[in-house]
């Protein structure tokens, strides 16, 4: 009776995070069309027509093969809006309909780990304001957001059984997520290193043999673009976008470059550290913005609401974060949470924004939700005492 009743509470919180999104969709088809067409946006429905045009992975204006973006963002809407003429307001019901997904996903693999974390992870995701407002956009959050889920899931089995498989799916998962967002190429090779952590004591040459394995999955898949643009561009890299942010807008050797008025003048240490914390305070804590929507009660709205919810998993996630020492499962969306915060930082510096946290939040929903399980089981503790 209390799991039927329990089974019922999540099936109409499922019910009304899908129709906040809906609703929210279809406002933003009536007033706000225009909001789902961001500066991205535009760049990846062109390489999408000059590809289809040019039979060939072609650059914006088509008159060379392409290298700064991945492909995979621009294979999804060839395949779906060049191909099978689905609408843009399709594409994004499509890319609402993968939210719910990976919530799907993160509520399966929280069963794994624990099953009383399970509906609050899935709450996290389903009602998190970046994933929501980032699934309404032409933008490429959406389709990596279950992908990393699935990657997630199956190494939690992994972990969990063993079963060389599950690894194997794992990291054939990794690689599409990195076609579609390159910020996940080096996961495969931090990855290895936590399978060595997990299991090396037990069985360091089993888990070598594994860890390599899985590097050899993900880095063949994710070779054969590399040859590609090899013999298309004379240039072996994945994609030039991660050399431009690395010299343009990164933090590597951002001091010689550095025009932010709140630094001037630093020595380089307290420079790095200054704006290293402001870009982590930046893509931690800022809830999410609904000004695509242009509609301003909706955007106060959105802010009033998204500051106590930010605080909320915040919080869960620093008390999970202390409380994962036993916890091989929390240590690893740890440390992947970790990898992505660092990249983001790295990588962007003061470009971050909620959009780059989406692709950390199926890691995120799980420790919160588990931190805040660990509180109340202390509260509950003391009580008995």
């Amino acid at each position: 009776m209390l799991q039927d009743k329990k089974s019922r509470i999540f099936f109409i919180i499922v019910v009304i995070a899908v129709l906040i999104k809906l609703s929210l969709f279809v406002f933003a088809a009536i007033h706000a069309p225009q909001g789902k067409i961001l500066n991205d946006s535009r760049g990846y429905l062109r390489l999408s027509e000059m590809s289809i045009s040019k039979g060939f992975f072609a650059t914006e204006d088509g008159t060379q093969h392409e290298m700064f973006r991945t492909p995979g963002y621009p294979v999804f809407l060839i395949i779906f809006h060049g191909m099978m003429k689905i609408p843009l307001d399709g594409i994004v019901l499509m890319q609402i309909l993968m939210t719910v997904v990976a919530a799907y996903i993160v509520y399966r693999t929280a069963l794994i780990i624990e099953p009383k974390i399970a509906f609050l992870s899935a709450v996290i995701i389903l009602f998190d304001p970046p994933i929501t407002i980032y699934s309404l956009t032409i933008l490429s959050e959406s389709l990596f957001l279950p992908l990393m889920a699935l990657t997630m899931f199956f190494f939690v089995c992994y972990l969990k059984n063993k079963k060389i498989g599950h690894l194997i799916i794992s990291a054939i998962f990794l690689a599409l997520a990195a076609y579609v967002r390159p910020v996940a190429y080096y996961l495969g090779f931090a990855i290895p290193i936590f399978i060595l952590y997990a299991g090396g004591r037990e069985n360091f040459r089993r888990s070598l043999k594994q860890a390599l394995i899985f590097m050899a999955v993900v880095y063949f898949m994710i070779g054969l673009w590399q040859v590609r643009n090899y013999i298309q561009c004379h240039d072996f890299d994945f994609c030039a976008s991660d050399r431009h942010n690395m010299s343009e807008v990164g933090l590597f050797k951002s001091y010689i470059r550095n025009k932010d008025p709140y630094t001037q003048g630093m020595a380089p240490l307290p420079y790095y550290i200054n704006v290293s914390f402001r870009s982590l305070v930046s893509l931690m804590t800022r809830p999410g913005n609904f000004k695509y929507f242009h509609y301003k009660p909706l955007t106060v709205t959105g802010l009033v609401l998204g500051y106590p919810w930010m605080v909320f998993w915040l919080s869960g996630l620093a008390f999970g974060a202390m409380w994962c020492r036993r916890n091989v499962y929390i240590q690893f969306m740890l440390f992947i949470t970790l990898y992505f915060i660092v990249g983001s930082v790295v990588g962007q510096m003061f470009m971050v924004d909620p959009k780059l946290r989406v692709s950390i939040m199926p890691f995120i929903a799980i420790i919160s939700a588990y931190g805040w399980m660990s509180v109340v089981s202390k509260i509950r503790l003391r009580k008995a005492l």
